[in-house]
């Protein structure tokens, strides 16, 4: 028996058969025409969202539950099927399937209005464009793998396969992975599979999948994560782009636990075709995310100037007080917690994102290289054990001045 061909409804109607016969082959494409490839330019990544939704490929939108990653998730389906700007960035319309798999139709119609409302669009007019499929109380399980035989196939990634086939949806949606998943999240080579029946399901060059998942426990409650997705490296390695939304938290004092600003950031943790320094902020006065300002090369580099002037000014600021400044990085009292707290130190370091303790952790280091900064031995008062500080040098003094 011959495999069957992928990406279309009788392909995987003709795979269920194959697996149940027992196959395990599949069928691969020709090898790349190199001497056809020679005679024409190459062409640029294609993107829906430019960086942040590649064509041709899986994007993961992951975050804490609760967060608003659905509704954040429809808000882009309606602006990529009205070819409207999502968070001020242009994009290329589409025709969209959305699977709703967690919330029901009261609720979508509820957020559908919002959000037309706020973007001045008529609901009916998205007809042909965006369709929503409801799947809360259905069976939703597109991947999942029969421990008797080991066939993937199941009824509804036909059903999928037959709606993408008659809508003629070029972008897909998935809201919540864990609806659609049967297989094991720890386990890569499923993982894999799973992505690429979806994004089988969708044109290569002008199609997308987008992927919202729920991020763990464990990396729900750690606010220092740069992580935004939890379980296996598959669901990192198997998308070409990969956002995290989150509340961003400003460090609290000793022990206390991090303490959420009323943000909320949509960053973009991975771009295979565009960069990755990009993340937007929740605009309340505008009802939708906005990017934040990217600064140029000139401007990076003001900064960081200002930012070690304010680091070193911290350390002077210490020292008059008689603060010492610890060594550690980590734990209950670091240097970022003690110089964060002076008056002098740079508000463009403050909040403890991940992003600002690199920089912050970059410019300690580069201090030290520079030795305008250096570690000292002190006997503490209450022990009289010998422990580490850092101190500004002669020339940490001078840069202040």
């Amino acid at each position: 028996m011959k495999p069957p061909l992928p990406g279309t409804l009788a392909g995987i109607e003709e795979r269920a058969t194959f697996e149940q016969a027992g196959g395990r082959a599949t069928t691969w494409p020709s090898s790349l025409d190199l001497v056809a490839l020679s005679k024409r330019s190459p062409e640029a990544p294609r993107f829906i969202v430019p960086d942040w939704l590649p064509c041709g490929y899986a994007t993961l939108f992951s975050g804490h539950g609760g967060v608003g990653k659905s509704a954040i998730a429809l808000h882009l389906a309606v602006c990529i099927a009205a070819g409207l700007p999502f968070a001020g960035i242009d994009i290329e319309r589409r025709r969209v399937l959305y699977l709703s798999c967690e919330d029901r139709e009261g609720i979508l119609h509820w957020r559908l209005a919002r959000i037309c409302a706020s973007r001045g669009i008529d609901l009916a007019s998205l007809a042909g464009w965006l369709e929503i499929i409801e799947l809360v109380g259905h069976d939703a399980i597109v991947w999942e793998r029969d421990p008797r035989t080991g066939a993937t196939f199941t009824a509804a990634c036909a059903r999928l396969a037959e709606r993408m086939e008659i809508s003629q949806a070029e972008v897909l949606m998935v809201d919540a992975t864990s609806d659609t998943f049967g297989g094991n999240e720890n386990a890569r080579n499923e993982v894999k599979r799973y992505v690429n029946s979806l994004v089988a399901l969708v044109p290569p060059d002008t199609g997308a999948v987008l992927l919202v998942g729920h991020v763990s426990k464990p990396t729900a409650m750690n606010s220092s994560t740069t992580e935004g997705y939890s379980d296996s490296t598959g669901w990192h390695n198997s998308t070409r782009a990969r956002w995290y939304l989150y509340p961003e938290s400003r460090q609290g004092e000793a022990d206390e636990r991090p303490e959420h600003t009323g943000a909320l950031i949509l960053e973009l943790q991975k771009s295979n075709f565009g960069p990755v320094d990009q993340s937007m902020r929740w605009d309340e006065e505008a009802r939708m995310f906005l990017p934040e300002a990217q600064p140029i090369a000139f401007d990076r580099q003001h900064q960081a100037r200002e930012e070690r002037r304010g680091i070193l000014l911290a350390f002077q600021g210490c020292a008059s007080a008689s603060i010492m400044v610890p060594v550690a990085m980590q734990g209950p009292r670091t240097t970022y917690l003690v110089l964060s707290l002076r008056p002098e130190f740079p508000d463009t370091l403050r909040g403890g994102g991940s992003g600002k303790k690199h920089r912050f952790r970059r410019q300690i280091e580069e201090l030290r290289q520079i030795r305008a900064i250096a570690e000292s031995e002190y006997r503490r008062t209450d022990n009289r054990h010998t422990t580490s500080q850092l101190v500004l040098t002669p020339e940490g003094m001078r840069q202040c001045a």
